[in-house]
Protein backbone atom coordinates (compact mmCIF):
# COMPACT_ATOMS: atom_id res chain seq x y z
CA UNK A 1 0.00 0.00 0.00
CA UNK A 2 1.42 3.63 -1.01
CA UNK A 3 1.52 5.78 2.17
CA UNK A 4 0.00 8.89 1.63
CA UNK A 5 1.68 12.06 1.45
CA UNK A 6 0.23 14.20 4.01
CA UNK A 7 0.47 18.49 3.28
CA UNK A 8 -0.91 20.99 5.33
CA UNK A 9 -4.23 22.28 3.21
CA UNK A 10 -3.37 24.85 0.45
CA UNK A 11 -6.91 26.14 1.46
CA UNK A 12 -4.61 27.16 5.30
CA UNK A 13 -1.95 28.39 3.84
CA UNK A 14 -4.54 30.76 1.72
CA UNK A 15 -6.07 32.17 4.59
CA UNK A 16 -3.29 32.25 6.56
CA UNK A 17 -2.28 34.69 4.08
CA UNK A 18 -5.42 36.97 3.82
CA UNK A 19 -6.52 36.89 7.23
CA UNK A 20 -6.05 40.48 8.83
CA UNK A 21 -3.01 40.72 10.96
CA UNK A 22 -4.32 43.69 12.39
CA UNK A 23 -7.72 41.30 13.61
CA UNK A 24 -8.09 38.80 16.56
CA UNK A 25 -8.77 35.76 14.21
CA UNK A 26 -10.17 32.56 15.68
CA UNK A 27 -9.18 29.05 13.95
CA UNK A 28 -11.09 26.09 14.48
CA UNK A 29 -8.64 23.55 13.11
CA UNK A 30 -9.24 19.90 12.99
CA UNK A 31 -6.33 17.86 14.64
CA UNK A 32 -3.15 16.50 13.10
CA UNK A 33 -3.04 12.94 11.25
CA UNK A 34 -3.96 10.27 13.97
CA UNK A 35 -3.91 6.93 13.24
CA UNK A 36 -6.67 4.14 12.28
CA UNK A 37 -10.23 4.61 14.09
CA UNK A 38 -12.13 1.41 13.99
CA UNK A 39 -16.03 2.42 12.70
CA UNK A 40 -18.09 2.84 16.37
CA UNK A 41 -14.71 3.82 18.37
CA UNK A 42 -14.80 7.40 19.68
CA UNK A 43 -11.02 7.01 19.86
CA UNK A 44 -10.15 8.88 22.84
CA UNK A 45 -6.93 7.73 23.75
CA UNK A 46 -6.01 7.53 19.93
CA UNK A 47 -2.99 9.59 19.71
CA UNK A 48 -1.78 11.58 16.82
CA UNK A 49 1.05 9.83 14.38
CA UNK A 50 4.97 11.02 14.00
CA UNK A 51 3.80 11.97 10.99
CA UNK A 52 1.12 14.34 12.62
CA UNK A 53 3.72 15.45 15.17
CA UNK A 54 5.69 16.96 12.21
CA UNK A 55 3.01 18.25 10.26
CA UNK A 56 1.57 20.28 13.18
CA UNK A 57 5.26 21.36 13.76
CA UNK A 58 5.42 22.86 10.32
CA UNK A 59 2.33 25.06 10.51
CA UNK A 60 3.24 25.73 13.71
CA UNK A 61 6.46 27.34 11.92
CA UNK A 62 4.21 29.29 9.72
CA UNK A 63 2.30 30.25 11.77
CA UNK A 64 5.27 31.83 14.14
CA UNK A 65 4.96 34.95 16.05
CA UNK A 66 1.45 35.36 15.23
CA UNK A 67 0.04 32.64 17.29
CA UNK A 68 -1.74 34.35 20.67
CA UNK A 69 -3.42 31.43 22.35
CA UNK A 70 -4.52 27.99 22.04
CA UNK A 71 -7.45 25.86 23.13
CA UNK A 72 -7.87 22.21 22.50
CA UNK A 73 -10.58 19.67 22.71
CA UNK A 74 -9.55 17.52 25.78
CA UNK A 75 -8.85 14.17 23.30
CA UNK A 76 -5.13 13.33 23.29
CA UNK A 77 -4.84 13.91 19.71
CA UNK A 78 -6.16 17.85 20.01
CA UNK A 79 -3.77 18.03 22.83
CA UNK A 80 -1.38 16.78 21.18
CA UNK A 81 -1.95 18.59 18.03
CA UNK A 82 -2.08 22.15 19.90
CA UNK A 83 1.22 20.95 21.55
CA UNK A 84 3.05 20.73 18.18
CA UNK A 85 2.06 23.74 16.97
CA UNK A 86 3.34 25.72 19.78
CA UNK A 87 6.34 24.12 19.44
CA UNK A 88 6.66 24.75 15.78
CA UNK A 89 5.39 28.51 16.61
CA UNK A 90 8.39 28.91 18.99
CA UNK A 91 5.58 29.90 21.62
CA UNK A 92 6.10 29.89 25.21
CA UNK A 93 1.56 29.77 25.91
CA UNK A 94 -0.51 27.65 27.75
CA UNK A 95 -2.81 24.86 25.82
CA UNK A 96 -6.26 25.67 27.43
CA UNK A 97 -8.62 22.52 27.14
CA UNK A 98 -12.32 23.40 25.99
CA UNK A 99 -15.09 21.10 26.60
CA UNK A 100 -16.62 23.17 24.09
CA UNK A 101 -14.40 21.83 21.45
CA UNK A 102 -14.61 18.18 22.14
CA UNK A 103 -15.72 15.69 25.18
CA UNK A 104 -18.47 15.67 24.84
CA UNK A 105 -18.34 19.29 22.11
CA UNK A 106 -20.87 21.92 21.52
CA UNK A 107 -23.37 19.84 19.84
CA UNK A 108 -23.53 17.37 22.51
CA UNK A 109 -25.67 17.83 25.58
CA UNK A 110 -26.07 13.69 26.95
CA UNK A 111 -23.13 12.43 25.56
CA UNK A 112 -24.85 8.56 25.68
CA UNK A 113 -27.79 9.63 23.98
CA UNK A 114 -26.13 11.10 21.06
CA UNK A 115 -23.72 8.35 21.19
CA UNK A 116 -26.46 6.38 19.97
CA UNK A 117 -27.12 8.52 16.63
CA UNK A 118 -23.58 7.71 15.08
CA UNK A 119 -24.43 4.54 16.06
CA UNK A 120 -27.67 4.34 13.89
CA UNK A 121 -27.16 6.88 11.28
CA UNK A 122 -23.56 6.48 10.69
CA UNK A 123 -21.17 9.76 11.30
CA UNK A 124 -22.71 10.46 7.51
CA UNK A 125 -26.02 10.67 8.61
CA UNK A 126 -25.23 12.96 11.80
CA UNK A 127 -22.97 15.29 9.93
CA UNK A 128 -25.78 15.74 7.28
CA UNK A 129 -28.61 16.63 10.51
CA UNK A 130 -25.87 19.06 12.03
CA UNK A 131 -25.04 20.81 8.71
CA UNK A 132 -28.62 21.40 7.51
CA UNK A 133 -31.50 19.73 10.68
CA UNK A 134 -33.16 22.40 12.02
CA UNK A 135 -33.72 20.83 15.44
CA UNK A 136 -31.95 19.14 18.21
CA UNK A 137 -31.57 15.17 18.16
CA UNK A 138 -32.14 13.52 21.22
CA UNK A 139 -29.05 14.03 23.33
CA UNK A 140 -27.43 16.71 20.94
CA UNK A 141 -28.05 20.50 20.56
CA UNK A 142 -29.90 22.48 18.75
CA UNK A 143 -26.92 22.78 15.57
CA UNK A 144 -27.52 26.29 14.59
CA UNK A 145 -27.80 28.40 17.66
CA UNK A 146 -24.57 25.54 19.09
CA UNK A 147 -22.33 26.87 16.52
CA UNK A 148 -22.92 30.68 16.67
CA UNK A 149 -22.36 30.06 20.33
CA UNK A 150 -18.98 28.46 19.29
CA UNK A 151 -18.06 31.39 17.60
CA UNK A 152 -18.96 33.77 19.99
CA UNK A 153 -16.96 32.29 22.51
CA UNK A 154 -14.17 31.94 20.45
CA UNK A 155 -13.98 35.50 19.43
CA UNK A 156 -14.73 36.23 23.45
CA UNK A 157 -11.74 34.11 24.06
CA UNK A 158 -9.83 35.68 21.44
CA UNK A 159 -10.78 39.06 23.68
CA UNK A 160 -9.69 41.31 20.92
CA UNK A 161 -6.05 40.57 20.76
CA UNK A 162 -4.72 40.80 16.95
CA UNK A 163 -3.10 37.87 15.82
CA UNK A 164 -4.37 34.50 15.54
CA UNK A 165 -5.66 32.12 18.70
CA UNK A 166 -6.44 28.34 16.98
CA UNK A 167 -9.01 25.99 18.78
CA UNK A 168 -7.88 22.12 17.68
CA UNK A 169 -11.38 20.14 17.92
CA UNK A 170 -12.75 17.69 15.24
CA UNK A 171 -13.75 16.79 11.80
CA UNK A 172 -17.27 17.14 12.89
CA UNK A 173 -17.22 20.54 14.88
CA UNK A 174 -15.50 22.44 12.05
CA UNK A 175 -17.77 21.04 9.54
CA UNK A 176 -20.84 22.08 11.04
CA UNK A 177 -19.76 25.44 12.27
CA UNK A 178 -18.50 26.66 8.89
CA UNK A 179 -21.52 25.27 7.17
CA UNK A 180 -24.05 27.11 9.67
CA UNK A 181 -22.18 30.56 9.70
CA UNK A 182 -21.38 29.98 5.92
CA UNK A 183 -25.38 29.53 5.39
CA UNK A 184 -24.07 26.35 2.99
CA UNK A 185 -25.11 22.65 3.72
CA UNK A 186 -21.41 21.48 3.18
CA UNK A 187 -21.30 17.70 1.68
CA UNK A 188 -19.14 14.95 2.23
CA UNK A 189 -16.58 16.62 -0.14
CA UNK A 190 -16.01 19.56 2.21
CA UNK A 191 -15.35 17.79 5.32
CA UNK A 192 -11.99 18.87 6.82
CA UNK A 193 -8.65 17.05 6.06
CA UNK A 194 -6.13 16.82 8.87
CA UNK A 195 -5.33 20.27 9.97
CA UNK A 196 -7.52 22.23 7.95
CA UNK A 197 -9.47 24.57 9.85
CA UNK A 198 -12.23 27.52 9.27
CA UNK A 199 -11.28 31.11 10.03
CA UNK A 200 -13.42 33.38 11.94
CA UNK A 201 -13.11 37.04 12.79
CA UNK A 202 -15.01 41.01 12.97
CA UNK A 203 -14.24 43.49 10.50
CA UNK A 204 -15.99 46.94 10.17
CA UNK A 205 -18.83 45.77 11.95
CA UNK A 206 -19.30 42.02 10.20
CA UNK A 207 -18.31 38.58 11.06
CA UNK A 208 -16.30 37.22 8.57
CA UNK A 209 -16.17 32.87 7.90
CA UNK A 210 -13.27 31.84 5.79
CA UNK A 211 -13.38 27.94 4.71
CA UNK A 212 -12.10 26.50 1.36
CA UNK A 213 -12.72 28.56 -1.43
CA UNK A 214 -16.03 30.59 0.46
CA UNK A 215 -15.52 33.53 2.57
CA UNK A 216 -19.06 35.29 3.78
CA UNK A 217 -20.08 38.33 5.28
CA UNK A 218 -22.61 38.74 8.04
CA UNK A 219 -23.53 41.81 10.69
CA UNK A 220 -21.62 40.71 13.72
CA UNK A 221 -23.88 42.08 16.31
CA UNK A 222 -26.89 39.51 15.96
CA UNK A 223 -24.05 36.56 16.00
CA UNK A 224 -26.36 35.15 18.56
CA UNK A 225 -29.62 36.76 19.27
CA UNK A 226 -31.28 36.66 22.94
CA UNK A 227 -33.90 34.92 21.84
CA UNK A 228 -35.71 31.72 22.61
CA UNK A 229 -34.18 28.93 20.72
CA UNK A 230 -30.94 30.22 21.22
CA UNK A 231 -31.91 30.64 25.16
CA UNK A 232 -33.29 26.91 25.49
CA UNK A 233 -30.46 25.60 23.89
CA UNK A 234 -27.53 27.27 25.83
CA UNK A 235 -29.63 26.24 29.22
CA UNK A 236 -30.09 22.75 28.14
CA UNK A 237 -26.31 22.33 27.76
CA UNK A 238 -25.62 24.56 30.76
CA UNK A 239 -28.19 22.17 32.93
CA UNK A 240 -26.49 19.07 31.50
CA UNK A 241 -22.91 19.89 31.88
CA UNK A 242 -23.46 20.41 35.55
CA UNK A 243 -26.27 18.51 37.08
CA UNK A 244 -26.25 15.71 34.61
CA UNK A 245 -28.87 14.79 31.88
CA UNK A 246 -31.59 12.96 33.34
CA UNK A 247 -32.21 15.13 36.69
CA UNK A 248 -35.95 14.34 38.04
CA UNK A 249 -37.09 17.68 39.49
CA UNK A 250 -38.82 20.89 38.57
CA UNK A 251 -36.72 23.89 38.75
CA UNK A 252 -35.78 27.23 36.64
CA UNK A 253 -32.71 27.99 35.25
CA UNK A 254 -33.22 32.43 35.98
CA UNK A 255 -31.47 35.39 35.37
CA UNK A 256 -27.34 36.00 34.48
CA UNK A 257 -26.08 33.28 33.10
CA UNK A 258 -28.01 34.29 30.08
CA UNK A 259 -25.12 36.72 29.83
CA UNK A 260 -23.45 34.86 28.16
CA UNK A 261 -25.32 34.19 25.04
CA UNK A 262 -24.07 37.79 24.45
CA UNK A 263 -20.51 38.00 25.83
CA UNK A 264 -19.78 34.32 24.70
CA UNK A 265 -17.92 33.75 28.04
CA UNK A 266 -18.93 30.76 30.30
CA UNK A 267 -21.73 31.70 33.00
CA UNK A 268 -19.73 31.75 36.41
CA UNK A 269 -23.35 31.36 38.60
CA UNK A 270 -25.93 29.31 37.62
CA UNK A 271 -29.58 30.62 39.79
CA UNK A 272 -32.29 27.27 39.94
CA UNK A 273 -35.14 27.73 41.59
CA UNK A 274 -37.29 25.06 42.40
CA UNK A 275 -40.90 25.25 43.29
CA UNK A 276 -41.58 22.82 45.50
CA UNK A 277 -39.56 21.08 48.63
CA UNK A 278 -39.61 17.79 47.26
CA UNK A 279 -37.70 19.48 43.83
CA UNK A 280 -35.38 21.25 45.89
CA UNK A 281 -34.51 17.78 47.54
CA UNK A 282 -33.90 16.03 44.34
CA UNK A 283 -31.54 19.35 43.49
CA UNK A 284 -29.52 18.87 46.26
CA UNK A 285 -29.22 14.69 45.95
CA UNK A 286 -27.98 15.41 42.51
CA UNK A 287 -25.12 18.10 43.68
CA UNK A 288 -23.99 15.95 46.66
CA UNK A 289 -24.40 12.43 44.10
CA UNK A 290 -22.09 15.18 41.84
CA UNK A 291 -19.27 15.87 44.23
CA UNK A 292 -20.38 19.53 44.49
CA UNK A 293 -18.74 21.10 47.49
CA UNK A 294 -21.12 23.46 49.82
CA UNK A 295 -20.00 26.92 50.09
CA UNK A 296 -20.93 28.72 53.77
CA UNK A 297 -24.43 29.56 54.43
CA UNK A 298 -25.64 32.40 52.24
CA UNK A 299 -28.33 34.50 53.45
CA UNK A 300 -30.49 34.26 50.52
CA UNK A 301 -29.49 30.92 49.01
CA UNK A 302 -27.59 27.19 49.13
CA UNK A 303 -24.46 27.59 47.27
CA UNK A 304 -22.33 24.68 45.79
CA UNK A 305 -19.38 24.77 43.22
CA UNK A 306 -19.57 22.01 40.78
CA UNK A 307 -16.44 21.95 38.50
CA UNK A 308 -15.93 25.80 37.28
CA UNK A 309 -20.06 26.74 37.98
CA UNK A 310 -21.54 27.86 41.08
CA UNK A 311 -24.96 26.33 41.76
CA UNK A 312 -27.43 28.67 44.20
CA UNK A 313 -30.79 27.38 45.49
CA UNK A 314 -32.86 30.27 47.31
CA UNK A 315 -34.45 28.37 50.39
CA UNK A 316 -38.55 28.62 48.99
CA UNK A 317 -38.61 30.00 45.61
CA UNK A 318 -42.24 29.97 45.39
CA UNK A 319 -42.05 33.54 46.62
CA UNK A 320 -39.88 34.45 43.63
CA UNK A 321 -42.06 32.97 41.36
CA UNK A 322 -45.46 34.79 42.17
CA UNK A 323 -46.92 37.71 40.54
CA UNK A 324 -45.40 40.53 41.76
CA UNK A 325 -41.94 38.85 41.36
CA UNK A 326 -42.58 38.28 37.75
CA UNK A 327 -43.58 41.69 37.48
CA UNK A 328 -41.06 43.08 39.00
CA UNK A 329 -38.07 41.51 37.62
CA UNK A 330 -39.54 42.36 33.98
CA UNK A 331 -37.99 45.78 34.75
CA UNK A 332 -34.72 44.29 33.45
CA UNK A 333 -34.78 45.15 30.09
CA UNK A 334 -35.90 41.93 28.81
CA UNK A 335 -32.39 40.48 29.99
CA UNK A 336 -33.99 38.02 31.78
CA UNK A 337 -35.03 34.42 31.16
CA UNK A 338 -36.94 31.47 32.83
CA UNK A 339 -36.02 28.18 31.18
CA UNK A 340 -37.50 24.69 33.34
CA UNK A 341 -36.01 22.02 33.51
CA UNK A 342 -36.29 18.66 32.29
CA UNK A 343 -34.09 18.95 29.01
CA UNK A 344 -36.55 17.30 26.61
CA UNK A 345 -39.43 18.98 27.64
CA UNK A 346 -38.03 23.09 27.97
CA UNK A 347 -40.37 25.91 29.09
CA UNK A 348 -39.24 29.42 28.44
CA UNK A 349 -40.78 32.63 29.69
CA UNK A 350 -39.41 35.88 28.41
CA UNK A 351 -38.95 38.73 30.88
CA UNK A 352 -41.32 41.50 28.89
CA UNK A 353 -43.99 38.44 29.08
CA UNK A 354 -47.53 39.45 30.63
Amino acid sequence: MTAIDWRIPPAVLRWLSEAPTTEAVAVLLRHSVRGYLPPGDAGYALPITDVGVSLAHELGSLIGDRLRTLHASPLVRCVQTAKALRGGAGQDIAVIRDRLLGDPGVFVVDGKRAWSHWEERKHEGVMEHLVSGDYPLPGMADPDPAARFLVQHMLAAADGRPGLHVFVTHDSLVTATAARLLGEPLGKDAWPWYLEGAFFWREDGLLITAYRDQRSRRPASNLVPLDERHAIDFARREVARTLGPEVDARFFLAGGAFKALLTGRPPRDLDLWAPSARDRDILLSTLTARGARRFEPRPFADAFEVGDRVVELPPDARQKLTTSAREELTTLRSRIYFVSHPVRRVDLLPADAS
